[in-house]
């Protein structure tokens, strides 16, 4: 076999292997070409290319009611046409009107199960916060293990 033979063998080979790949792509890829001369064009887009529009994800696009972004089933795809997409871009356009008004939350407050209790004496004085920690910590060493004070 010549060596003329053996390249053009594996160009061809190459080039085969190069046509199958660009079929496997396009097959899985189809929003990938839509511009090409054999695809659908630049009018039509994929669900892909219209998440790709609106800076979106394709579940988003897919969620958006169809009456106010029309697409067509074409077998297991949905195909929409640029001119709605651009219509679909407007219609959500801000005006800027001015600021919107945001109605003003409800505050709520706490309410306390328990009445409360002073934590100074009523002996007056100034309070200590230690000794009041101490006499806590005596409640507690003072009860069993099953959570019951000893008498």
């Amino acid at each position: 076999m010549s060596k003329q033979n053996t390249v053009e063998n594996l160009l061809d080979r190459l080039g085969a292997f190069v046509w199958a790949s660009y079929e496997a792509d396009r097959r899985d890829n189809p929003h990938r070409f839509v511009g090409s001369p054999d695809g659908l064009g630049s009018e039509f887009l994929f669900v892909e290319n219209v998440a790709r529009m609106l800076g979106c994800g394709v579940d988003f696009v897919r969620r958006i009611p169809r009456g106010e972004l029309p697409a067509s089933k074409i077998g297991a795809r949905l195909i929409y046409r640029r001119a709605d997409v651009v219509d679909f871009i407007n219609s959500r356009r801000d005006q800027g009107a001015g600021a919107k008004l945001v109605p003003a939350r409800k505050v709520r407050t706490p309410v306390a199960r328990e009445p409360l209790q002073l934590v100074a004496s009523d002996k007056g004085g100034s309070f200590d916060p230690m000794s009041y920690v101490r006499s806590l910590t005596k409640r507690e060493n003072q009860r069993d293990d099953k959570g019951k004070t000893r008498g």
